[in-house]
Order: C-alpha cells, then sequence, then structure tokens
C-alpha cells in the first residue's frame, strides 16, 4: 500500500526494520531524504542519509540511534511502507451518515 505523504501529514508507524520501539507511536512527516541527502536532527547534528528513501519524523517518544545508541529524541526516521496516515476526524472517507428511519 502506497501513500502520498506529504511534509506535515500526521501517521502512526506501523513497521520497522530495526528500532521497533517506534512502532505505535504517532508522529508527523518532516522531510522526506534519499541515500546521499543531509538533514538536521533536532540534536542540532547534520546527518547523512545513506539507505533507501525515508521521512524524517518527529513525535513524543521516538527513539533514534545516535553514535550506535538508542536514544529518546522525540525523532526518528522511517521508511514509507512503515507509516500509516491519520485523518484528523479518524472518520472513513466517503461514507456519509443518513438517517434511520423511525
Amino acid at each position: 500500500m502506497t501513500h502520498q505523504f506529504k511534509s506535515g501529514d500526521l501517521a502512526i508507524i506501523v513497521g520497522a526494520n530495526s528500532l521497533t520501539q517506534n512502532i505505535g507511536k504517532q508522529c508527523e512527516l518532516r522531510e522526506f531524504v534519499v541515500s546521499g541527502d543531509c538533514y538536521v536532527a533536532p540534536n542540532g547534528v547534520v546527518y547523512r542519509h545513506d539507505d533507501v528513501p525515508c521521512w524524517t519524523l518527529v513525535g513524543d517518544g521516538l527513539v533514534a540511534v545516535v553514535e550506535n545508541e538508542v536514544v529518546q529524541l522525540g525523532f526518528g526516521i522511517h521508511e514509507p511502507r512503515h507509516l500509516m496516515p491519520l485523518q484528523d476526524d479518524f472518520a472513513p472517507t466517503g461514507q456519509k451518515s443518513r438517517a434511520v428511519p423511525a
């Protein structure tokens, strides 16, 4: 399943290759990075991404690997396939409510 995410979208992390601690956490998508791109983490360090395309994320309780150690930064990076979009109202799209005849 693919989604057309954009910066600022809300999502739930539903999978991971590592960092399974982030599964089930809500996040906000920040920046889409591909191999060779650089990004700035909340700790102010600039990182070069050398892996498959991913989204950088922020959210309460998110963990990341910094200097080979798992730390809680409120930041993470995950593949789009491991993210499920959240809608503002959590209502299924395309459904309309109908009055039930009395």
